[in-house]
């Protein structure tokens, strides 16, 4: 068992559910007791506020789950749906569903009869990481309302895995999707950021197909852009582009060129071991940003989800902006990363705030949030890190006076 004395433990599946699904307009219901979706929606959802719920629980009572009231549960989802003019119903497994062997496929086809809207479950047990659950819930949702295309998009590109848990507020990833169109390759699709002017935000879901690359900027996207290529033949690019060697090599990689050698940067700081602490894609964006534009030369990543993917063969996939070193390693107990943190040599961090609770001497610390770790916390905290914008906010906390 993980203890946790100064951290918050991370977000878990159904929180990864919610979060891949919120921008598509649905509806998505936790099977769990009474209150089991509020502590999403309070905390690891700030969206919640701008709307209708996108979120809601099953209300379980103990008697509920004792003998069966899968009727009067049908019925309430039935109703909301309709309610609240909802695009799709999903159903996210909880421990309860787990223990109790709810049949929650079942479920969804009495359902998607009842409202004939798409309806389907996601087979989260609450115990996964959130990237598993949002994983999951991509699947589920592209193999519901994904077809063939008639035709492709020439150059025309999807960005999968910018789930509001590893990659924040919309507007931090605004920049990489502007430096994408800029440089010739029209977005499809952005698995979740609601695009402008969408109507129906399931429309570039539907037209993902039409794609001729994929780009998968979180762990949260890997297995979407497996099935994509088994599906239709997409082939894709992991990596998120952190920084002015970012934004270049990720460019490249679209324009399906070698990476060039990069140059030495032009003022290289002043660290010379460095930790980032975060998701594995964005702390490995950073840390290339930190090594080629800023020269420091020693730069370790701690993953705090699993990052087993993200170097795993794949036949669909043409590169990934990630090179595991020998000192890199994927934890989130607090004990190991505390020791990381405090190794004497280390005088850089790059990590959630909430990390610094850790630290027992000085050191230069760069707060880059992390909202599975700390949710609302630091949702409006200022920082940066797509492309140049990231550039300048590194910057500027790198070469600050202590």
């Amino acid at each position: 068992m993980k203890t946790y004395h100064k951290l918050l433990p991370l977000a878990t599946g159904y929180f990864g559910v919610s979060s891949a699904l919120y921008a598509f307009d649905g509806l998505v219901v936790v099977y769990g007791p009474a209150g089991g979706a509020w502590h999403i929606n309070i905390e690891d959802e700030p969206r919640w506020y701008r709307g209708p719920a996108t979120v809601v629980g099953a209300g379980l009572l103990e008697m509920d789950v004792i003998l069966g009231n899968d009727s009067t549960f049908i019925n309430n989802i039935a109703e909301v749906s309709t309610q609240l003019d909802r695009r799709f119903v999903a159903l996210a497994g909880t421990p309860i569903s787990e223990i109790i062997g709810t049949d929650l496929r079942g479920f969804s086809r009495t359902l998607e009869s009842r409202t004939s809207l798409p309806v389907f479950m996601v087979p989260t047990a609450g115990s996964e990481p959130y990237p598993e659950g949002a994983s999951k819930a991509f699947l589920a949702l592209a193999r519901k309302l994904m077809r063939t295309p008639e035709r492709k998009v020439k150059n025309g590109v999807n960005v999968l895995g910018a789930i509001h848990l590893s990659t924040g507020r919309e507007e931090h990833i605004e920049p990489v999707l502007q430096a994408i169109e800029q440089a010739g390759f029209p977005l499809v699709s952005v698995f979740s950021v609601p695009r402008p002017g969408q109507e129906d935000p399931l429309e570039s879901l539907r037209n993902a197909p039409s794609a001729e690359l994929n780009v998968v900027v979180s762990t949260s996207g890997l297995a979407l852009a497996d099935h994509m290529y088994a599906t239709f033949g997409i082939p894709y690019v992991v990596g998120m582009p952190v920084g002015l060697r970012g934004r270049d090599d990720m460019l490249t990689l679209l324009r399906r060129e070698p990476l060039p050698t990069p140059p030495a940067p032009a003022r290289p700081a002043p660290f010379k071991h460095a930790l980032v602490i975060g998701e594995p894609v964005m702390s490995y964006g950073i840390q290339r940003c930190l090594r080629h534009d800023f020269g420091i030369p020693r730069v370790d990543v701690v993953s705090v989800t699993p990052d087993a993917a993200v170097f795993a063969p794949a036949e669909g996939r043409l590169a990934a902006l990630a090179e595991r070193g020998q000192a890199d390693v994927c934890t989130d107990g607090e004990h190991e990363t505390a020791a990381l943190m405090n190794d004497p040599s280390v005088d850089c961090i790059v990590a959630d705030p909430c990390y610094k609770a850790l630290l027992t001497r000085p050191v230069r610390f760069i707060p880059m949030p992390h909202i599975a770790m700390s949710a609302r916390l630091n949702w409006n905290l200022p920082y940066e890190y797509a492309v140049e914008k990231g550039h300048a906010y590194l910057a500027g906390r790198l070469f600050a006076s202590a």
